[in-house]
């Protein structure tokens, strides 16, 4: 497993508003699939912010969580391989799930990250 250094201040995740916003696009229920074009628009955006989530130390050391901290490491890198994310030729809906499978990781990123770092964050020192 890559060992991920701490980010520095200047190259934290975005606003946690629009990562939230993006899922929630994503996970949001829809009568029939949305234009490819979205799929895809939506898919890099979350791609983008997962892999800023993924830059972190997120403590893969830690006996209490680090197995699943590496677990989720694992999953995210295993998505984010090229040959993994469906190309043009195949259908909107391997797209489509590949973007809902990307909206989740992403989530739970954003889930660790919240728990880790934003709460620090707003903790009066």
């Amino acid at each position: 497993m890559n060992r991920r250094p701490a980010a520095p201040a200047e190259a934290r995740p975005p606003d946690l508003d629009t990562v939230q916003r993006e899922i929630d696009h994503a996970l949001s229920r829809r009568a029939g699939l949305p234009p490819r074009s979205v799929i895809d628009a939506g898919t890099d955006a979350l791609v983008h912010h997962l892999r800023q989530f993924m830059d972190f130390d997120f403590g893969e050391d830690d006996e209490e969580c680090g197995a699943a901290v590496r677990a989720l490491y694992r999953v995210a890198d295993r998505n984010l391989d090229v040959p993994v994310r469906p190309v043009a030729a195949r259908g909107d809906s391997d797209a489509y799930t590949y973007w809902h499978t990307i909206a989740n990781l992403t989530a739970a990123f954003r889930d660790l990250y919240t728990t880790c770092y934003h709460a620090e964050q707003e903790t009066p020192t």
